[in-house]
């Protein structure tokens, strides 16, 4: 009779504890969260993109070049999931950002052999870069570089009024930020995603790639958040430009054989994709 007496408080006591729970659809932030960056950019991405960011595990800042800096940032999500991106901020000027496509016949190629392509023509420095869409003519967006030296990111309608005006650019699918608003999103599936983003003035550009696929370590984002977090690195106008396994950052690595290799960890089970084209950045 004692057992069983005992093990009816236990049942009595796990169903009560497990009925507390239900109907919570978020979770309780532990008091060990903080919102504090270790680098003055990576603050202000984290004061800029409003609840999106709720921890901030570790932030680096690299200064690349002139007008070039870096930053990586791990952090936690409104959902608790870890969530990896990379950050390039570019001073027009010191520094400039071209289109890269791949070379000959070729529909797909790895961003690194592009940008091996744009370094062995002679005529520029690369120091870094990201996947994008396709020609900005064809695209839902675009991201541009015109010949007054700024840039410029506009949806798809406004391409005929620039055309003219335009030396390199680049498409994307998705019209994030317009004039420092949020515009609404219809693809808020969590995935790696890239993105390019330019200030109010047009003279500086954000290339920001999201990692995913991973749990552990980065589980991707959604356009919204996208959106929030563009406005957060300081962009007044902002795209989407590539998704998914596309998604690629990199870097100039002078010890590596091919010179270019992958910033990020491509949701390919870290492999770099072949794409349709890329922004590079160069000197």
């Amino acid at each position: 009779m004692k057992i069983r007496y005992i093990l009816k408080i236990f049942l009595s006591a796990a169903v009560t504890a497990l009925c507390a729970g239900c109907g919570k659809d978020s979770f309780d932030m532990p008091d060990y969260y903080t919102r504090t960056a270790s680098t003055e950019l990576g603050q202000r991405i984290v004061d800029g993109s409003g609840d999106y960011i709720t921890h901030v595990k570790d932030d680096t800042s690299t200064k690349v070049a002139d007008g070039v800096t870096m930053v990586e940032m791990g952090i936690l999500d409104p959902d608790g999931h870890a969530v990896r991106f990379f950050l390039y901020t570019v001073a027009l000027g010191p520094a400039s950002v071209i289109s890269a496509s791949p070379s000959g016949e070729a529909e797909a190629e790895k961003l690194s052999l592009m940008a091996g392509d744009v370094e062995n023509q002679g005529r520029y420095t690369v120091l870094g870069g990201v996947s994008a869409g396709e020609d900005a003519a064809t695209s839902g967006s675009f991201f541009a570089i015109l010949n007054d030296g700024s840039a410029v990111c506009l949806s798809a309608d406004e391409y005929a009024g620039y055309e003219d005006k335009i030396i390199s650019g680049a498409g994307g699918y998705a019209h994030l930020v317009e004039n420092g608003y949020i515009l609404p999103q219809t693809d808020d599936a969590t995935q790696a995603r890239s993105a390019a983003g330019v200030s109010d003035d047009g003279n500086e550009v954000y290339l920001l790639v999201v990692d995913g696929g991973d749990f552990y370590y980065s589980n991707g984002i959604g356009c919204d958040d996208l959106a929030l977090l563009m406005r957060g690195c300081g962009a007044s106008d902002a795209i989407a430009l590539s998704s998914g396994a596309e998604v690629t950052a990199i870097w100039r690595n002078i010890r590596s054989e091919t010179l270019f290799e992958p910033l990020n960890r491509p949701s390919d089970k870290g492999l770099e994709a072949e794409i349709s084209g890329g922004l590079i950045i160069v000197q």
